[in-house]
């Protein structure tokens, strides 16, 4: 991932600061530039299939918020997932992907922010996101944090009961911090889960932050109810069972001092 953002310096796509990232227009002109060829956030489909399959099943209603022109949507769709809706601010991005799937006809991408979401209520099986969640966390700044909290809010509203929020991330610390305490306070188990297939396809001095994915499900929050907080330190590793949000924190905070 780090070998190919930089390649994107080169042709003067990354924004002046981190806050062009939350902008539209920052996202239309990068989709533009780039044409037709795909960029992927933090690992190709054979990378990250192992873990999606095992939170998405081909019968769900799926929304990819944030997709912009990666591919993840289409490979699911190869593989027999065939309800898969996909959303994005950028005009241009759309109409590109739109364009690249005309054969897979089941495939749906709209413009939609992912902070403000025009579906019903408990709509969706699982809520897809590879890489939004960091694109608008610059920081956790009150501005930031609003937003965020928002899309978390959204994410809620559109996801049916024991539905499903799988994100890849690189949960760095302001990030992480935030999505365990706000999950564990709305009564959701979340899980972390290592993607040792990403973090293995880059070279060692490219593995800066290895790749998670969050796996946040929907409840109803009951009164007196432990956290059912949860990390695996690979793909396959064993689930280890934690008390509190804060143990998440830490345990991600150690696997990445030690990556």
């Amino acid at each position: 991932f780090y070998k190919r953002f930089l390649h994107e310096i080169k042709m003067n796509l990354l924004p002046r600061d981190h806050a062009q990232f939350r902008s539209k227009d920052y996202w239309d002109t990068f989709f533009r530039k780039r044409g037709a060829k795909a960029f992927e956030w933090y690992g190709e489909y054979h990378e990250l299939c192992g873990i999606l399959h095992k939170y998405i099943k081909s019968t769900d209603a799926v929304l990819q918020i944030g997709c912009g022109n990666s591919t993840l949507a289409a490979d699911l769709y190869d593989v027999g997932y065939r309800n898969i809706r996909s959303i994005d601010v950028s005009d241009v991005v759309i109409r590109q992907m739109t364009d690249q799937n005309k054969g897979r006809p089941d495939l749906i991408f709209e413009k939609m922010d992912a902070m403000n979401m025009d579906y019903e209520e408990n709509r969706f099986n699982v809520v897809l996101d590879k890489g939004t969640l960091d694109a608008l966390f610059t920081d956790d700044s009150p501005e930031v944090l609003k937003k965020i909290f928002k899309m978390f809010s959204e994410i809620e509203r559109v996801l049916k009961v024991g539905g499903r929020y799988v994100c890849v991330s690189l949960l760095q610390p302001h990030i992480i911090q935030h999505v365990a305490h706000w999950f564990v306070d709305a009564g959701w188990p979340i899980r972390v889960l290592r993607c040792s297939e990403a973090d293995l396809s880059k070279a060692p001095g490219d593995r800066i932050f290895p790749v998670f994915v969050v796996v946040a499900t929907k409840f109803k929050k009951m009164e007196k109810m432990k956290p059912v907080v949860e990390i695996s330190l690979a793909s396959e590793g064993k689930l280890m069972r934690l008390e509190k949000a804060t143990s998440l924190v830490d345990s991600v905070r150690g696997c990445q001092q030690f990556a």
